[in-house]
């Protein structure tokens, strides 16, 4: 039972780390606004490359997984050689 209160207070305080920096708790908008901060590109052109990026990969429609997905590979695009 301890271990399952644990995991909750864990849970809620991941949630609300997300939700404070990204405003939502959708994966497509995390990629969304990582995108824009990192780049100078308006926002049109943020969404049209994510957009474009999933068509490459045959999804038309992304669901949380595939943009979890994508934005865990942005992320991990992001670090250093040797990290």
């Amino acid at each position: 039972m301890r271990i399952l209160i644990i995991a909750a207070v864990i849970a809620a305080f991941a949630a609300g780390g997300t939700w404070f920096r990204y405003g939502s708790l959708d994966a497509c908008t995390w990629l969304e606004e990582d995108m824009a901060r990192d780049s100078a590109l308006p926002r049109v052109l943020i969404e049209a490359r994510i957009s474009a990026q999933f068509l490459l990969d045959g999804i038309t429609e992304p669901d949380f997984a595939d943009c979890l997905h994508g934005w865990w590979s942005y992320r991990l695009e992001d670090l250093p050689e040797g990290e």
